[in-house]
């Protein structure tokens, strides 16, 4: 994304990172290779193989998309051969929604050519009306509903309906960290023109109802970030505003963040596929507001793989690379 972004000193080495591929998976390293070098049937045959309603279906789903990106027309060719094939159809409807988001950027509206919105809108459509073909051929799978939620926010879909598809996506998978990570972006001020404290209550919400241990506990610090970018960007009002603003909006939700990371990361928790995105997440967040020791230990656990949200908002993975050099000061 381009919406907040900066470029990190020079000489910041990023070697051995990776953005975009937050997971710790050996098989999905090795099919996210090779669908890069052509090969769709090792992706194919990961993804038939994976539980369903899992947080390891919905990351291998979108490991394997990201690595397709470019490659929609065969995908697409595969299809011909098996319509009605419900992985082809997610991994098909995955990629065009986020080669649609490729072509539009991160960037304000106000930045995009109409020509672009044209193609990204386009894109979208068929990408939505192939979900729906994937929702139909596997009528229990969360998966094309969460993505359904990127191609809804992109098309400007009315408030009810992202809702629907939030809450159609959590019938079939309660702990979806994914649907759950959607729901803040669709929420989040950027796109909806909401206020920041519908987003903030619905982030306090999912946290209260976790369990202790539960990833969904770290929503909290997908919510901060938006505050946070929301916040930070303003350049409209005075520098004292801008000042009392963050302090009230930022730093005052200090304790609040570190209550839900401590629900969080407990001694008897169990492992999660989503936690190496969400020590990411967490790690930018603890950053932010001022924890940098807890900062530094989630950003550890990452294992130098981290994701355009919200790591993008300070240079990616220059960003990255920048705040464990100075230990997230």
């Amino acid at each position: 994304m381009g919406i907040f972004s900066r470029k990190a000193a020079p000489g910041v080495d990023v070697s051995g990172l990776r953005l975009d591929q937050a997971w710790l998976d050996a098989d999905l390293d090795t099919a996210y290779a090779a669908v890069r070098r052509g090969d769709l049937s090792t992706g194919l045959a990961l993804l038939k193989v994976t539980p369903a309603n899992t947080n390891l279906r919905s990351i291998r789903a979108t490991g394997l998309a990201k690595a397709a990106v470019g490659r929609s027309e065969q995908l697409e060719l595969r299809l011909e051969a098996y319509p009605k094939d419900p992985d082809l159809l997610l991994w098909y409807g995955q990629t065009l929604v986020f080669e649609a988001w490729a072509v539009r950027t991160g960037q304000r509206a106000k930045d995009v050519s109409a020509q672009r919105f044209t193609t990204f809108h386009d894109i979208l459509r068929t990408a939505a009306e192939v979900l729906q073909g994937a929702i139909v051929s596997a009528a229990d799978d969360a998966v094309p509903w969460e993505v359904l939620q990127w191609a809804a926010l992109g098309l400007q879909a009315e408030l009810e309906d992202k809702a629907e598809i939030f809450h159609a996506a959590l019938v079939r998978h309660p702990g979806s960290y994914a649907a759950h990570t959607g729901r803040v972006q669709v929420l989040a001020k950027k796109w909806s023109g909401l206020e920041l404290a519908e987003l903030i209550e619905f982030g306090d919400g999912v946290v209260e109802r976790a369990r202790p241990g539960s990833v969904l506990c770290t929503i909290a610090a997908n919510v901060f970030n938006e505050v946070w970018l929301e916040i930070a960007s303003d350049k409209e009002r005075t520098k004292v505003e801008r000042m009392k603003r963050y302090a009230s909006g930022v730093t005052a939700r200090r304790p609040q963040l570190l209550a839900a990371r401590d629900k969080w990361w407990n001694d008897g928790r169990t492992p999660d596929p989503a936690d190496v995105s969400a020590n990411g997440t967490m790690a930018f967040a603890l950053k932010w507001a001022g924890a940098k020791r807890e900062a530094m230990e989630h950003a550890t656990r990452t294992e130098g793989r981290i994701e355009s949200v919200p790591w993008g908002y300070v240079g990616g993975l220059t960003g990255f690379a920048d705040a464990l050099t100075k230990q997230m000061d």
